[in-house]
């Protein structure tokens, strides 16, 4: 089950990164010549009107967005290489921003549609203590000793203070206010006053207008952690052997999801979809950072690079990625029987 959610969680946000190559290349007026589920040998293949194959692929490491005319000269007027720098780069561009977005938009809905979990001012189970006192399960706390507080941390702070003295908790039950006087007493474990009584946990949905620029924060921080993790790998070599290939990263996905449920999972999608952003716009010669280096030299120099050497340059970038991640591979599978 796990499983499927990993490869899931990595097949969504590959697939969004290629879509957004594939709409800004309508969008532009690029011909696309391919757009591909996976990697490896071919499964299935369909074709729209418009003349764009649809394939699905064995290995679910990856997809790409072919487009006419991308790495050589073409007549095709639809051609990758015959359109305005401007629309290259928006096409090129297109798919690490999708991922940005994809994350901005998981974190708002997260927030403002499942809602966070929170501990919030409604009793969830009543000890002795509070139970003699007529305290009881799914009261709302409204306020202690007349001063209004709905805070948790507030609630508990005030009723500690109290020093064992008697307190009036008013609570709303029922649709009517109810008066509740108790003596708190101190807990030796916890060192501190208790009335005898914890707070419920409830997912609390937050307003949109809170989320979004929560969200975009939230996200600019995970670029920021990972462009440090990436500086110190290059520069330190810290982190080496923690770097996985496709199946350590399904394998963690596996892991931690397991444990923290959908909320982490949610986080891991923002997260990882923010780290294959990050990552394609690096200028390493196969991905997207490096199709954008080459049009910012033809911007330049108003005149393109050879396209042969070009799409040489990135072809061997795209081998030696490939080369690397099935060494990654190997390192993971060999882990993995050491662990056993």
């Amino acid at each position: 089950m796990y499983v499927i959610l990993a490869l899931l969680l990595l097949g969504v946000l590959i697939i969004a990164h290629e879509a957004g190559h594939f709409w800004a290349a309508r969008a532009c007026g690029i011909g696309v010549q391919e757009f591909a589920m996976g990697m490896g040998p071919l499964l299935l293949k369909w074709k729209s009107k418009k003349g764009t194959q649809f394939s699905l692929r064995l290995l679910p490491i990856g997809g790409y967005c072919q487009f006419y005319g991308e790495d050589e000269e073409s007549p095709d007027p639809r051609a990758f290489n015959r359109q305005a720098v401007w629309k290259r780069a928006i096409t090129v561009a297109s798919g690490p921003v999708m991922n940005f977005l994809v994350a901005l938009v998981v974190i708002v809905l997260y927030m403002s549609v499942i809602g966070l979990p929170a501990v919030v001012p409604r009793v969830a189970q009543v000890e002795e203590n509070a139970q003699a006192a007529g305290l009881m399960q799914g009261d709302e706390l409204l306020s202690v000793n007349g001063e209004p507080m709905t805070d948790t941390q507030l609630i508990a702070q005030a009723i500690d203070e109290s020093g064992g003295e008697e307190i009036v908790l008013r609570v709303m039950r029922d649709g009517e206010e109810v008066d509740i006087r108790l003596t708190p007493f101190y807990d030796e474990e916890l060192g501190r006053y208790r009335a005898g009584f914890t707070f419920a946990q409830e997912r609390v949905r937050v307003p949109l207008l809170q989320s979004m620029p929560f969200s975009v924060s939230y996200n600019i921080e995970s670029v920021r952690l990972i462009v440090e993790t990436l500086k110190n790998l290059l520069f330190k070599g810290e982190g080496v052997s923690d770097v996985t290939g496709p199946v350590g990263t399904v394998y963690v996905i596996q892991e931690v999801t397991q444990m923290g449920g959908l909320d982490v999972y949610l986080e891991l999608i923002a997260l990882i979809s923010v780290n294959l952003g990050v990552m394609n716009l690096l200028p390493i010669p196969g991905l997207d950072g490096s199709r954008l280096l080459f049009l910012l030299v033809e911007a330049v120099r108003r005149k393109p690079v050879r396209r042969e050497l070009e799409g040489a340059i990135h072809a061997a970038g795209f081998i030696l990625l490939m080369g690397l991640m099935v060494i990654l591979t190997y390192k993971d599978i060999m882990s993995f029987f050491v662990r056993g």
